[in-house]
């Protein structure tokens, strides 16, 4: 594991608990590496979860997240990221996860290879806190999340399309650390968590089981307030963009826009799931797949 860190760190130049909170929070059975080395040196690798997640159904599929796509600068030029992902795919086939997903600024390296671009919309608006209604329920600000009352209002709200079926593990282990650098905004029976980032606040996750415009829109209205507190003045939400979702927002925000996002990519794996149905499934009103289960 520990040559496994290095080679990651070096190439994304991100800290090693990013790398090993993921790791860890996955059974041995849902999780594998493929490496390749060079005189007895990790050079490459590309990492393979097994993720359950609802398909539209609300019946249980596999998808195969790919992360850590790696390989040293010297290598480059070897072909070893495109025969790791081959390997990955046959493992994928042999499980019969139904699809494959990953995250990426550099499509046409992986379109050869089966991957496809899934475009996915958020709502970004411009805040003016004079503009600001009163809230109408108590909302607070969760500075130590009680994760078992979040576990229970998520698995209450949540069997929607592409909707992640968090296991164990992921309350355990991936989402205390990953709620480390979140806000998480709480009511009697709903939340919202959200995130600064480069001047801008995105709301990451919300959980609500009545599933209200207007009982998102109370919580929304207490990060608004966050953010107001904190000079941001950029609201970015993943929402589905539908005609009474922008009035609602137009109700308390200015300049509403649509924002296109493409780094997903996804790639069929079993004959049940050829891309057409896959990519309907993000194009699906309640099709949800969380920033915050983004591996």
């Amino acid at each position: 594991m520990g040559a496994l860190v290095e080679l990651w760190t070096s190439v994304f130049e991100a800290p090693a608990e990013v790398f090993t909170c993921e790791y860890k929070s996955f059974t041995p059975e849902n999780r594998k590496t493929f490496v390749a080395d060079s005189d007895g040196r990790l050079v490459g690798s590309v990492q393979l979860f097994g993720i359950p997640v609802y398909d539209e159904h609300k019946a249980p599929v596999m998808m195969g997240g790919i992360a850590n796509v790696s390989t040293l600068p010297e290598f480059r030029s070897s072909k070893i990221a495109t025969n790791l992902l081959k390997a990955a795919i046959e493992e994928m086939q042999a499980r019969e996860y139904g699809w494959s997903m990953l995250l990426t600024g550099k499509h046409s390296f992986y379109e050869p290879l089966g991957w496809r671009t899934v475009h996915r919309s958020y709502l970004q608006a411009q805040i003016d806190p004079s503009a600001l209604p009163d809230t109408q329920i108590e909302v607070v600000l969760d500075t130590g999340p009680d994760l078992i009352r979040l576990r229970s209002i998520y698995e209450c709200s949540f069997k929607t399309p592409l909707s992640r079926i968090r296991t164990d593990l992921d309350w355990a282990i991936r989402i205390p650390e990953r709620i480390k650098t979140k806000a998480v905004f709480m009511s009697a029976d709903s939340y919202v968590i959200a995130r600064e980032y480069e001047s801008k606040v995105y709301v990451e996750e919300w959980g609500m089981p009545n599933r209200s415009v207007e009982a998102f829109l109370e919580l929304l209205l207490a990060v608004t307030r966050w953010a107001v507190a904190r000079g941001i003045r950029t609201l970015v939400v993943s929402a589905p963009i539908r005609a009474e979702a922008r009035h609602a927002y137009e109700t308390l925000f200015q300049d509403v826009e649509s924002i296109e996002e493409t780094e997903a990519m996804v790639r069929p794996i079993s004959p049940d799931w050829p891309m057409s149905r896959l990519l309907s499934l993000f194009l699906l009103p309640r099709g949800r797949f969380f920033r915050m289960d983004n591996f």
